[in-house]
Formats: C-alpha cells, structure tokens, sequence
C-alpha cells in the first residue's frame, strides 16, 4: 500500500468517526492533506487541474490550511465532508501524477 492510499484510507476512517476525533486530530488531517495535495502539485507541474487551483483563496491548499485554523467552527458533518473533498482532490492529484510518469517513461 502506498503512502497516499494508507492516508487516504485514514482520512475515510476519520471522516466516519469524526466525534471521536480531538480537534488536534482534525487540526492534523487538514494539514498533512493540504501538504499531500501541495506536494503532487508541485510534482505534477499543471496549473489547470483540481489539485492546482493557482494559489487563490479559493485553492484547495489555502481551504484546507485556513480551515485547519478553525476546526472547531465545524460541525462534525461540514469537518467530513470538507475530508470527504480533500479525498477526492488527493485522488485526481494521484492519478494525475501516474498519468504524467507514464508519459515521461514513455508508457
């Protein structure tokens, strides 16, 4: 299992048992998934796609870091989708970075 599938499968987990979670936990999810997406941003080098939205407000790094800020203005349900999201962001990322090392071995 890779590193971004066993966190993946963590943030599931969490997304389900979010009253379990202490706001430190769920401070520490927002950020290592901003840092995840951050990351294969940076490696996919593709300004127009999910997991790279400009640097904006309205970027998904920006959300999730701003977010991580205020863990407790969100109600157990708004903290599992917002976790729910950053899946799905995580998820294109990932494929998209397959995507372009296949390219690059010429697959």
């Amino acid at each position: 299992m890779s590193a971004t599938t066993a966190f993946i499968s963590e943030l599931i987990q969490a997304a389900t048992e979010v009253p379990h979670l202490t706001m430190a936990e769920r401070t520490g999810l927002l950020r290592r998934a901003a840092a995840m997406i951050r990351d294969y941003r940076d490696e996919i080098h593709y300004s127009v796609t999910p997991a790279n939205d400009g640097g904006s407000q309205e970027d998904v790094v920006y959300f999730l870091n701003e977010a991580a800020g205020f863990v407790d203005d969100f109600s157990d349900r708004e903290f599992a989708e917002t976790i729910l999201e950053a899946i799905g962001v995580i998820q294109a990322a990932q494929i998209l970075f397959e995507k372009k090392r296949k390219i690059e071995r010429g697959d």
